[in-house]
């Protein structure tokens, strides 16, 4: 399977959770819904694009930091000081899977970008360090695996430990320790219909003693959104 893979990096950023209301949360990393927007803005899409995401990647360390909000309420305008968590250098892997010719639109677009990009917040820059098709394969993770069996249909691991934190959709058939969300994932027509996924954000390091997994040619797993 071909997949557009992305790695990114921000020197800060904040994805803010939308009912964070005292404190400016962040998720752990973006969800679907601001990874979809990137990518249909740098399509210059006026309208949904069927477009398959995995999202994975760690950050150096979540700050606190106080900045002022502004209330508008009819004619009436009011500010708070609001304390926000804020992730330093992080580093994004982003798998993309769609039709040939979206993914080659979207590698020739930001292979010739004119402007900078940000990432969540207008002000969070995004630096993109590498962007490249891969090839995803299957694999299937057996302790008991042996040289003998290469030959079969899907090749064996005996194990796989997870090397960047990710979001796994509660779709699949894998059961990790994990913290739950329900994250935004697209919309169609207006900003209050969103579709809502859920997911756990596992942590790197987790080990793989069974199932089948997708793996790039970096060894990085894959996790799409949408099945």
């Amino acid at each position: 399977m071909k997949a557009l893979r992305l790695d990114l990096f921000q020197e800060t950023a904040c994805y803010r959770k939308p009912f964070a209301i005292k404190i400016s949360e962040t998720y752990p990393l973006p969800p679907y819904s601001t990874i979809n927007g990137l990518l249909h803005r740098i399509l210059d899409a006026k309208e949904y694009i069927p477009i398959r995401i995995s999202i994975q990647g760690d950050y150096e360390s979540l700050v606190n930091e106080y900045q002022t909000t502004y209330f508008y309420k009819k004619n009436t305008v009011t500010k708070m000081p609001m304390n926000q968590h804020l992730l330093l250098n992080v580093r994004l892997i982003v798998h993309i899977s769609a039709e040939n010719s979206v993914l080659d639109e979207l590698y020739n677009r930001i292979r010739n970008l004119e402007e900078f990009l940000s990432l969540g917040r207008r002000e969070d820059l995004l630096r993109i360090d590498d962007i490249q098709f891969v090839e995803l394969n299957e694999y299937e993770i057996d302790s008991d695996a042996e040289d003998d069996e290469e030959d079969e249909d899907i090749p064996k691991k005996e194990k796989y430990n997870l090397k960047h934190s990710i979001y796994i959709p509660k779709t699949y058939d894998v059961e990790f320790d994990g913290i739950s969300y329900r994250l935004n994932n697209y919309y169609k027509s207006t900003r209050d219909k969103w579709e809502k996924i859920d997911v756990k954000f596992i942590q790197k390091g987790a080990n793989f003693d069974s199932y089948n997994i997708l793996l790039d040619e970096k060894e990085d797993v894959v996790y799409f959104n949408n099945l």
